[in-house]
C-alpha cells in the first residue's frame, strides 16, 4: 500500500495518516488523469510511427485508416471517463451539434433570393466576366 501511495505524491507515513478520504480521492483522480496524459503521449508516438503505414483498400488504391489523430486516440473522452468515475455529479460537456447541411443551404438560398430581389447581387452577365 505504501508503494501505491507514493504514486499519489506521498513520501512520509505521517502525511498519509493525516489524509482524509476526500483528499485521497482527489489525488487518485489527478493521478489517473496524469496516466491518461501518458497514454496520450504513447498513443501519439505510436500514431507517428504507424500513421504513414496504416492503410485500407486495395494495394493499387490504398487509403489511410486514420485521417486524424483524434480518430486514433480521443483524450477528451478518456478524461471524461475518469472524471465521471470520481465526480458523481459530473456532466459531460456538450459538444457543438453538427450543422444540418440542408438547413444551412436553405437559409443561404433564401438570403441569396432576398439580396437578388433587393438588387444587391449583380448577375454574372452584367459583371463583364466571360463565363461561357
Amino acid at each position: 500500500m505504501l508503494n501505491s501511495l507514493a504514486y499519489l505524491g506521498f513520501s512520509r507515513i505521517e502525511d498519509i495518516e493525516k489524509m482524509g478520504l476526500k483528499e485521497y480521492q482527489l489525488r487518485l483522480e489527478a493521478y489517473r488523469i496524469r496516466q491518461v496524459e501518458e497514454e496520450r503521449k504513447l498513443a501519439l508516438q505510436s500514431w507517428n510511427n504507424e500513421a504513414v503505414k496504416a492503410t485500407k483498400g486495395s494495394a493499387k488504391h490504398p487509403k489511410h485508416v486514420y485521417k486524424e489523430f483524434s480518430d486514433f486516440f480521443n483524450q477528451k473522452e478518456a478524461i471524461e471517463k475518469v472524471r465521471s468515475e470520481f465526480e458523481p455529479d459530473y456532466q459531460v460537456a456538450s459538444e457543438e451539434k453538427p450543422r444540418d447541411v440542408g438547413s444551412v443551404l436553405s437559409k443561404r438560398i433564401e438570403e441569396f433570393k432576398r439580396l437578388k430581389k433587393a438588387g444587391k447581387i449583380i448577375p454574372l452577365k452584367e459583371r463583364g466576366l466571360n463565363h461561357d
